[in-house]
């Protein structure tokens, strides 16, 4: 992708993860004492749902001195996966997190993604400071696994820099005293795109498939999908978001419609020629079919991604 969007939407269609740890695991120390701080604060105690004044759940930090309260939370535990949000009212504000694992223990912003996405916004506050990758901005703790209830709690605490680098004067949050208890979590997949294709005649077999908007200086704004598989390898393929349904020729590594690269075997490979055919688009769903002769302009090797097919959900 050319440029990630990290706002909670894109948080939201990530992989999820199967649970595999202990039921009831204790509390520690630490978050006992931010949740009896937070009960005596808000009156918890009693009652149901999740967010909010709580007995059974809830989700808050401390940042820019006020105490956030989440007004709804859920997780998905899936593919090896922790994803977890809380978010408060209806426009897409709140934290998500993805994390790389399935049991209890501590998730350094390093090696996992922590977000805050204010109200309305298309990027983010996340745990990763552009200016020195090897900073460790904060962490998540999952300190309680239930699998018998499916619920999960945590604390977690983290610096967040904006997301948009092109930005110098946003100056970093941090986020301080978060908690979440008994926040229920699913065990299934709820992404839904599909995306198939042949490199060279041998099936691709992606793990992930990542929709996002794109934004390039000199290229109109653009819909990025790229299919991933954990060695590294990806294909991706960008469409000018003001395209209808019809057939759109590669013109080059530049091509103001469409786009196309691949990273296989740690070589980059670019679209040089071939076709995308947009053959259904609605204001939240695209599919389509492609071919593409994929090409290292330093080598001049090619590859031959051909049965290109895919159907998403547009972010």
């Amino acid at each position: 992708m050319i440029k990630q969007q990290f706002s909670l939407a894109i948080i939201l269609i990530a992989s999820i993860f199967i649970f595999s740890s202990c039921n009831n695991e204790p509390i520690d120390t630490v978050l006992a004492a931010q949740l009896a701080e937070y009960n005596s604060n808000t009156g918890a105690g009693g009652g149901g749902g999740t967010g909010g004044n709580s007995g059974t759940g809830f989700f808050k930090a401390d940042f820019n001195g006020q105490n956030w309260v989440a007004t709804a939370a859920s997780a998905n535990i899936y593919n090896g996966k922790i994803e977890l949000v809380g978010m408060k009212g209806g426009q897409n504000e709140g934290f998500g997190f993805i994390l790389n694992g399935t049991t209890a223990g501590t998730y350094s912003s390093s090696t996992n993604l922590l977000s805050f996405s204010p109200a309305n916004s298309t990027d983010a506050y996340i745990g990763i400071n552009p200016n020195n990758a090897n900073e460790v901005a904060g962490s998540v703790v999952i300190n309680g696994i239930d699998t018998v209830n499916h619920t999960i709690s945590g604390i977690f605490n983290f610096k967040g820099y904006w997301s948009d680098t092109t930005v110098s004067n946003v100056a970093p949050i941090n986020f301080t005293n978060g908690v979440f208890m008994n926040i229920p979590y699913t065990t299934t997949n709820p992404v839904t795109d599909t995306f198939y294709a042949k490199v060279d005649g041998v099936e691709f077999v992606e793990n992930t498939i990542d929709v996002a908007t794109t934004i390039s200086s000199g290229f109109p704004d653009s819909y990025s999908i790229v299919a991933s598989k954990t060695n590294g390898d990806r294909i991706g393929i960008s469409i000018a978001q003001s395209l209808p349904v019809g057939t759109y020729q590669f013109a080059g590594a530049f091509g103001q419609q469409i786009n196309s690269s691949c990273l296989l075997n740690n070589v980059l490979y670019n679209g040089d020629t071939g076709s995308i055919t947009i053959t259904s688009k609605t204001a939240t769903h695209m599919e389509g079919t492609f071919n593409v002769i994929e090409k290292n302009f330093t080598t001049n090797q090619t590859k031959a991604v051909t049965e290109g097919a895919f159907s998403v959900d547009l972010p």
